[in-house]
């Protein structure tokens, strides 16, 4: 703005009633940088307005805080926004959460991340597992056709912890990665591209059938590498599997079953990994969430508002209480 046309708005202050002052103050006070989002949970929230406390659905207005419209229940008594019980509620520097998305969107470290948005390091961190936290909802629901398994392995971590129980601490250099600790990720993945994957404490039938089972449609084909657990567990629900061997060079079986796409989907997620160097065990699950996002949208044009819509979703949101 040119000096001249300042100087006209400043002397129009005077000219403005105490509620457009207040109004005005608000607007300086919470730029509204990110409309579309707002604009988004406002209008998913007003197509099925209810209560997030107590999802009684008789709402009526109560004024706005923030910029945002606020509801009052009628049988709780409780206020409630679009953002009540959305990974963002209560965060605040609104101004930059399409920045801090970009550089999700760029894969970056949480101090560089920290940097390009001036804000500390432990608000990266916080806002980066606010946006992540509902990123486990992204898998797959269900896997139909020819299904292929497998496990890959992560090393266990407690990056960031000052005290570690059980064991000692380990010195750079000075360990050896047969005496570490491994936690095991299963990933499942069909032809269609249709992909879930959990952290498994420990490799085990009885989380398999956890994990795996409820996700698998009728009449699948389940292509392993024939770990024992994999054995067992189809011969105990009578799934079709299909072993292949790559200890002696079997890649593919009858020209379609083959593991091909697991594999490569366990080498991308460690190469995109890797730049964090490292990622503590307990929010192992977050980062997987964070790459699934990535290989559903492979062939589009990312955007940071897409990238927030998709993590702070009002379906997903319901999705995750009700399980």
């Amino acid at each position: 703005m040119k000096q001249h046309l300042f100087s006209e708005l400043v002397a129009a202050i005077d000219l403005l009633s105490p509620g457009q002052r207040h109004w005005l103050l608000e607007q300086l006070q919470h730029p509204q940088n990110i409309p579309d989002i707002i604009e988004h949970l406002e209008q998913r929230l007003r197509a099925d307005l209810q209560c997030p406390h107590c999802n009684h659905a008789h709402i009526y207005r109560w004024g706005t805080v923030k910029s945002l419209q606020r509801y009052r229940c009628r049988s709780c008594l409780k206020t409630f926004t679009a953002l009540t019980h959305s990974p963002l509620s209560h965060l605040r520097k609104r101004e930059v959460w399409l920045t801090y998305a970009q550089s999700m969107l760029h894969s970056e470290t949480l101090r560089l991340a920290a940097y390009r948005c001036d804000i500390h390091l432990t608000t990266s961190f916080r806002w980066r597992h606010r946006f992540l936290q509902l990123a486990d909802c992204l898998n797959a629901r269900k896997l139909a056709g020819i299904v292929e398994s497998d496990q890959t392995l992560f090393r266990e971590s407690f990056k960031g912890q000052r005290t570690i129980q059980g064991r000692a601490p380990r010195k750079r250099g000075k360990d050896h990665p047969k005496d570490a600790r491994w936690i095991s990720v299963l990933v499942a993945r069909d032809r269609k591209a249709d992909e879930a994957d959990f952290v498994l404490s420990n490799f085990t039938l009885k989380k398999v059938e956890e994990h795996l089972l409820p996700r698998l449609s009728n009449d699948i084909v389940l292509c392993t590498d024939g770990h024992l657990t994999f054995e067992v567990f189809t011969a105990k629900h009578n799934i079709e599997h299909r072993v292949l061997n790559a200890s002696v060079g079997e890649r593919v079986k009858e020209s379609v079953f083959h593991i091909q796409g697991v594999n490569s989907y366990h080498q991308r997620l460690k190469g995109w990994i890797s730049r964090f160097h490292g990622v503590a065990t307990k929010y192992l699950s977050h980062y997987l969430g964070w790459f699934r996002w990535f290989e559903q949208h492979r062939s589009e044009n990312h955007q940071p508002a897409d990238f927030m819509e998709d993590l702070i979703s009002t379906d997903t949101i319901q999705h995750l209480a009700q399980t």
